[in-house]
């Protein structure tokens, strides 16, 4: 009769301790912004970062500030690839999707995002957060079984981007 009882409760128990058996997925390397960063058949770049208070071409006012990160991204495959959305994450791992309601912006990478071998864009990506410190997740979800994903590191800064002036530039030798 006890045999009876606890048989259900060890078949319970069994069953909770296998599911954390399971394989743990790999720690997802971080970067720093500027480094190139191979995610698969893609290698992404986040060459500036750059706080706004709206977007070229948005469709609606942002309800935060708006972060514009410009990005070199290569295809290093042999094939067509196509280019997926973004997402930040801030410190508490809470993740933001780009701002897409854009139009007539020349410099936004858009939505629809297909790169041929070997070649290189570089465009902007656009998110509406708060100011703060993220991380830009950047994936190849080209084997959807695979997907491989890195972090490059967004510093919070609210300072403008750097103008080189003659005494500033790289000199010739």
């Amino acid at each position: 009769m006890l045999a009876q009882k606890l048989t259900p409760v060890l078949l319970v128990s069994t069953l909770i301790a296998l599911q954390g058996c399971g394989e743990k997925a790999a720690p997802i390397s971080s970067f720093a912004m500027g480094q190139k960063v191979q995610v698969g058949k893609i290698v992404y770049s986040v060459l500036e970062a750059e706080w706004r208070t709206d977007v070229p071409g948005g469709k609606q006012s942002p309800k935060n500030r708006i972060l514009q990160l410009t990005m070199a991204i290569t295809n290093s495959s042999s094939q067509e690839i196509s280019i997926p959305t973004l997402r930040l994450l801030n410190a508490k791992s809470e993740e933001h999707p780009e701002y897409t309601e854009i139009e007539g912006n020349m410099s936004w990478m858009g939505l629809l995002r297909r790169l041929q071998p070997s070649l290189t864009e570089t465009a902007a990506i656009y998110f509406d957060v708060p100011v703060g410190a993220y991380k830009l997740e950047v994936v190849d979800n080209s084997d959807a079984e695979n997907e491989k994903a890195s972090y490059i590191e967004i510093p919070a800064s609210l300072a403008p981007p750097p103008v080189l002036t003659g005494g500033d530039a790289p000199k010739a030798k």
